[in-house]
């Protein structure tokens, strides 16, 4: 992800998309809180989700402002948690390479 600008991260999953009760998006940095008007972690909830042309993805974005929060010096991290059908779910946490 590039600070400043906008970053859109995809997700694979076992349920459709339409499929899921709830989601949770959470982007954070080890050691780096953000500020008090721009704190860190960034969490994306299922209504700041979007389907894709496959319907087992969900894709969420951030925007240049959110970007801005994490600092080049270090890696940052996003794991998805959802429920669908019965089950909760989630993805590995994944490093993002922040770049300047």
């Amino acid at each position: 992800m590039i600070r400043g600008t906008t970053a859109q991260f995809r997700f694979n999953m076992p349920y459709m998309f339409e499929q899921l009760n709830w989601a949770t998006v959470k982007f954070w940095q080890e050691g780096n809180n953000g500020t008090p008007m721009a704190p860190l972690p960034i969490t994306k909830k299922l209504g700041q989700c979007a389907s894709t042309d496959d319907p087992y993805e969900l894709c969420v974005s951030l925007t240049s402002e959110e970007t801005m929060r994490f600092s080049d010096k270090r890696k940052a991290k996003v794991q998805l948690r959802a429920h669908a059908d019965g089950s909760t779910f989630a993805s590995r946490e994944t490093l993002i390479t922040v770049y300047p």
